[in-house]
Parts: structure tokens; C-alpha cells; sequence
């Protein structure tokens, strides 16, 4: 049956609204992208949605010792099991409930499917004039062997506020599922926004997630994402600027082994102007790994003044592992300062000889040149706990033992 069959059979177990059952047939009327389309040239869901699924079926519990296992121990939490919010913590000023219906300017077939079935996620309103000092964890479980999920969750930062968050969704007591996730940031007048992604789940998981952040004047808004784990992650990221001095700042990095995949796609869309985005994402890709970069920058015809930045550097550490990049620049107006660049090698052996030289083993020199390689955009990650997690899980894909004690 595959895939399909099994969602038009859950969609006829639900009572949807004529918009819903119009965007569910949409979605059905072209079906899931495939390697044609041009934003998944690189990228075939074949294999993937060729399986039979379970869809959002309810498993079993998950004890405190999984959840502490799996956390970064922070006080002010959300948790999620297969589809459910079971706990919440009440933070002054923040508001939190589950799942609430909203429209989105998703005209894809993965965003078509997410916002017709979807009945999971949260709903965060951060109150104006609202300082949230402890950053809020986000955690999504799957306890139920091969189970689609989708979530569809949003959040709005109201004026002059700042907020940080932690997502990670994790796999227990199962290794595989397949999750297609939808969050919608809407950062208001002078606010400052940061959420970091931990994309490190069991060996044969599946992740299609897409971010939409609509800035508003004087905002900032930052995105970290980190691929450690999963057979297959797709990260579709878009930044609308809606006012003028909005920063926009992104930093990826994906660390992959085996046959893993992740493929980023981000679009930058300048609609006003004396705005910034910066953009930097790191690929570093062992045995027969395979990563895809798609980075596009729209600057549009009244948006002057514009400065952006956008890089994408991979180390190929295999001659069996590869990299698709290809970094897009679209501008119409004529005072802006933009560039993008991409870089595709091995580490270097003048580097390499140097290290050894000094008595440094070839596997240890390979993962301190490596690590030098990708900490930059880890150091941009400003929740010291996050920043530590990333470091020890590179220095454990690249199998040794480097101290990156605080």
C-alpha cells in the first residue's frame, strides 16, 4: 500500500472541514514531491514513502529516566508522547496550550499534507515586554515502532520581548518513525528570538521539518540546527522580514556517518529594507553519507540597504560520501551588500603533517582539525548547555575522546 494508502485511510476516520478536505485533496491531487521538482532535485522520498506506516497510533509511556535521559535538564519543559502533550511547565508571562488549527503560507505538498491531517502540537504566546530567562525544552517522543507523525505548532513573541527554546524529538524504545513537523515563529517589533534544533534521533529515523519566522521592525531571530542522528532529515527553514532592521541569523551543522542523509533548505526573503541575514552551514560527511544545501536570498526591489551573508563549507571525509550545494542569490534592488559562498574538500595535509609531526595520532589530528572545522558555527549557539551537547556528540560521531569541559 505504501504511504499514501495509509494517510487516505486515516483521513477518512476524520471529520475534515471542507478548507481542510480542499488542501488534503490538493495534496493528493500531485502527491509527495519527488526528484522533478525542482526544490527535491537531490532529494527522493521514494524509499520512504513507499512503506506501510502506523498514523499517530498511541504507545506506551515514557518514564522519568527516559525523559531525563534525553533532556539537557532544564527546569521549564514541554513533552510530548506520540502525538499527546502530557506535561507543561507554567512560566510567568508565557502561555502554553496544545494543539491549535492556524493557516500558513505553505503551498507545498509536505505543507498541504501537514495542515490538512495535523492535530498535534503547541500553541506559545510570550506576552510583550517579557524578559524568559531559562530557555524552554521541547521534547516529542515516538514510542510506537514506524509511526507517522506530524505536528504542527506556533509561536508568537509579542514587542520587546526575548525567549530562547531547545527542540529535540526523540525515538524510545523503537528505532524507526517518520515525522513531518511544522513550527511557525511570528517575532514581533523589537524582539529577540533564538531556537536551536538537536536533530539527533535513532539510526533509522525520518524527519521532514519545516520553520516559517515572520520578523517584524527591530526583530532578531536566530536558528541553530544540529544533525547528529536519523537516516533521513530534510530541514525546510524560511525567514520573511517584514520590517525594516530585522536580523536574521542562522548556523547549521550536520555530522554524518553510514549512509545517513540531511539535506537544508533555507530562503531568506528581504521585503523591507536595512535589514541583515547571516547564514552559515557546516557538513562534514563520513563513509557513505550524502548532504544536500539549497540557500536562497531574495532581496526585493525596494529593499535597499540590505547586507547578507551566506556560506556553506563540507569536508568530505570519505571518497564514498557526497554533497549537492548550491547557494542562490535573487536581488532587485541595487544598494545591497550580498554574497554567498560554498566550499567542497578534504582536511588539509599540510595541516595533517604538521599535527603528526608533533607527535599527534592521525585520528586525533583528523578530529581536531575537523572539529576546528565546525565550531564555528557551534560557538554562535549562545545556551552554554546546547553548545556543550554539540561538541561532545561531534567528538563522539568522530570516535575519540576530546575534553570540551566548560
Amino acid at each position: 500500500m505504501g504511504l499514501i494508502n495509509n494517510i487516505k485511510s486515516y483521513s477518512e476516520r476524520l471529520n475534515l472541514s471542507s478548507e481542510k478536505q480542499e488542501e488534503f485533496n490538493s495534496f493528493l491531487s500531485g502527491g509527495f514531491p519527488t526528484i522533478k521538482d525542482e526544490d527535491w532535485k537531490y532529494t527522493s522520498l521514494k524509499k520512504l514513502v513507499a512503506k506501510e506506516y502506523a498514523i499517530n497510533q498511541k504507545g506506551s509511556s515514557v518514564s522519568k529516566e527516559q525523559i531525563t535521559e534525553h533532556s539537557l535538564g532544564f527546569s521549564d519543559k514541554i513533552i510530548f508522547v506520540d502525538g499527546v502533550l502530557i506535561s507543561k511547565t507554567e512560566i510567568s508571562n508565557v502561555s502554553i496550550s496544545d494543539y491549535s488549527d492556524f493557516k500558513s503560507c505553505g503551498t507545498d505538498a509536505i505543507s498541504k499534507l501537514n495542515a490538512s491531517l495535523t492535530t498535534s502540537g503547541f500553541t506559545i504566546t510570550v506576552d510583550k515586554n517579557s524578559i524568559i530567562e531559562k530557555p524552554i525544552e521541547i521534547l516529542f517522543f515516538n514510542t510506537v515502532e514506524n509511526n507517522f507523525t506530524q505536528y504542527r505548532n506556533t509561536i508568537s513573541v509579542g514587542e520587546s520581548s526575548e525567549v530562547k527554546f531547545i527542540e529535540k524529538i526523540q525515538n524510545v524504545g523503537c528505532n524507526s518513525s517518520f515525522t513531518n513537523h511544522f513550527t511557525q515563529i511570528s517575532c514581533g517589533k523589537n524582539t529577540n528570538v533564538e531556537y536551536n534544533k538537536i536533530q539527533n534521533n535513532t539510526s533509522d529515523s525520518k524527519l521532514i521539518d519545516t520553520m516559517d519566522v515572520y520578523q517584524k521592525q527591530d526583530s532578531t531571530c536566530n536558528i541553530n540546527t544540529l544533525i547528529f542522528g536519523g537516516s533521513f532529515t530534510r530541514n525546510n527553514l524560511n525567514f520573511e522580514q517584514n520590517g525594516t532592521n530585522c536580523e536574521s541569523n542562522m548556523n547549521g551543522v550536520s555530522i554524518l556517518t553510514d549512509s545517513q542523509f540531511a539535506d537544508n533548505h533555507t530562503f531568506v526573503d528581504h521585503r523591507s529594507a536595512q535589514c541583515r541575514s547571516n547564514e552559515m552551514y557546516k557538513g562534514v560527511y563520513m563513509d557513505k553519507s550524502k548532504g544536500v544545501f539549497n540557500g536562497k536570498i531574495m532581496v526585493r526591489q525596494d529593499s535597499q540597504k540590505i547586507d547578507a551573508f551566506q556560506s556553506n563549507n563540507n569536508l568530505l571525509l570519505s571518497e564514498d560520501a557526497t554533497i549537492d550545494s548550491k547557494p542562490q542569490l535573487e536581488i532587485y534592488a541595487d544598494d545591497v551588500k550580498c554574497s554567498h559562498g560554498c566550499t567542497i574538500g578534504q582536511l588539509d595535509e599540510d595541516a595533517l603533517f604538521y599535527m603528526r609531526s608533533r607527535g599527534i595520532g592521525i585520528t586525533e589530528a583528523k578530529a581536531v582539525l575537523t572539529y576546528a572545522f565546525a565550531s564555528e558555527a557551534i560557538n554562535n549557539i549562545s545556551v552554554e548547555k546546547v553548545s556543550l551537547l554539540a561538541k561532545k556528540l561531534l567528538s563522539k560521531k568522530l570516535n575519540v575522546d576530546l575534553d570540551f569541559s566548560v
